[in-house]
Order: structure tokens, then sequence, then C-alpha cells
């Protein structure tokens, strides 16, 4: 194994964002979570393997063969002691083997919407299973790109990460820096129709009138839902029949189900 250009420190470093952000890279556990994203495309800087984990690897098994796959693809390869590997992780239990992965290029905001015909559009979501769970089910229903507008966690959260299953690696997901008011007046401009989604809007998803032409879905906060400003920026507030007893659906699901609507509807119109 080669000796590593990226230090211990340097790779504990990129569990924050602004150093993630300042380096354009970040760090991922797991054997087949890093095989998943490089398949997918990205480029491997450093392999990281524990002792403990290359003591274990049975000669010609299949992981040792996945690993000898990783070490091909990497930059260089950093071997460390089972307590630092411990240390870098942000797992309970870390498998001993990681990466530093650097982050795909993405086009910017002004090549997206002149093309595009779906869009999701995320405001404030903290949860990184949500933003997870959103970034894959676009990438699964074909929408052109994720937007996340409004301090929304970072998607290179090692839990996004792990749950998008390589797909941050096949749909473009920016962060907007600009206010939502004057995004959303940016997508309208575009040509897009923008849905907010809110328990009381007065559409109902299923409305076969919803959803033609460019479409843009918004989905808020966990908790809060959408701010004023989001509200009074989409053309439409959409809501999802719920006939059960549960009080609501959790802002991944939700954001599933109308961007399912949006597919749809686009079929029909085949």
């Amino acid at each position: 194994m080669s000796t590593s250009n990226k230090s211990v420190r340097f790779i504990h470093g990129l569990g924050k964002r602004k150093f993630r952000e300042e380096n354009g890279c970040f760090f991922l556990e797991g054997a087949r979570a890093v095989s998943e994203l490089v398949s997918a495309g990205a480029t491997l800087q450093t392999l990281v393997v524990s002792k403990g984990y290359g003591e274990h690897l049975k000669p010609g098994s299949t992981q040792a063969e996945e690993i000898d796959r990783l070490i091909a693809r990497a930059g260089d390869v950093l071997l460390v002691g089972d307590p630092v590997f411990r240390f870098l992780a942000d797992t309970v239990t870390p498998q001993g083997i990681g990466a530093v992965l650097a982050f795909p290029v993405m086009p910017t905001l002004s090549d997206i919407l002149p093309k595009a015909t779906r869009l999701l559009i995320l405001e404030n979501l903290q949860d990184p299973g949500n933003l997870g769970t959103c970034i894959r089910t676009a990438d699964a229903f074909g929408f052109d790109a994720v937007l996340c507008v409004s301090d929304c966690v970072d998607a290179y959260n090692p839990k996004v990460i792990r749950s998008t299953v390589g797909s941050m690696f096949h749909i473009s997901v920016l962060r907007i820096e600009t206010p939502i008011s004057e995004f959303l007046t940016q997508v309208r401009e575009a040509g897009f129709t923008v849905y907010g989604a809110h328990p009381r809007g007065g559409a109902k998803a299923g409305d076969d009138t919803l959803f033609s032409g460019k479409s843009a879905v918004i989905i808020g906060n966990e908790g809060a839902g959408l701010t004023e400003a989001a509200k009074r920026g989409s053309d439409c507030l959409v809501t999802i029949p719920m006939p059960g007893r549960a009080e609501s659906l959790n802002a991944g699901i939700a954001a599933s189900v109308l961007m399912y609507e949006v597919i749809r509807r686009k079929e029909d119109e085949r």
C-alpha cells in the first residue's frame, strides 16, 4: 500500500461541512457504499483501510477481490490502526474501510433551467434521511435536479450519501443561495409551474389537471412546512389525500408521492 497524501487530521476534518466544501471532497465508510459510488462515477481519492480489516480479509474471497478493485481505482491508500479508524468513523460500529471521494461536477442553475422539465425543490430540509430519500427518488423518477434552498442539511453529510445509494452521482443536486422568493420567481420565469406541498392546499395530488408542462415540486421543513415566502411563490398549493388516521407524512415520503404524480401525468400525456 502506498503512503497517502491525505493525513488522518485532514480526513477527520471532512466531518465538518465547511471543510468538505473548501476541499471539494468527503469521507464515506463501508466497502459496499464506496463501491456503489465508484461504480456511479465517483473519483476515489484515498482508500482508508484499518489494520484489523485488512488482517481479516480472506485471499481470493469476493470481498478481497472487491477491495483489490478499489485499490486499483484509488489515487492512494492509507493503512491505519483500528483506534484511528474509529476516530475517523461516524458510525457506532465502523467496518474498518472507507474512502475520500471527490464531489461530483455539477452544472449550474442557469445550465439546468432551460433544459429541465421536472424539478424537486427542498426548503430548509434538516433530516439527512429525508434528503437522501428525496435525492434517490428524484433519480428513480427521472427528475432533472434537486435544488436545496434556505440552509438545508448538507448533501454530502455521510448519512445523506449512504442513503442515496449512488444517486448523488446520477442527478444534479445544487445548493441555492438566493432567497426563496427570488429563486421561485426565477424558476417560474423559466416556464415552470411551482407546486407547493401544503396540508391545507386547495388542490389535491391525483387531480389530472395538475403537473402538466414543466413542473417544480417544493417540499418544506419537516416540522414547520413551507415558509410564507415559499407559499406565496408557489403557483398552486397541493395536499396529499390521507383517508387514514396518520396526521402527516414525513418529508421524504411526501416528496415521493408528489414526484410520482408528476411522472404519472407526464406518462398520461404521451
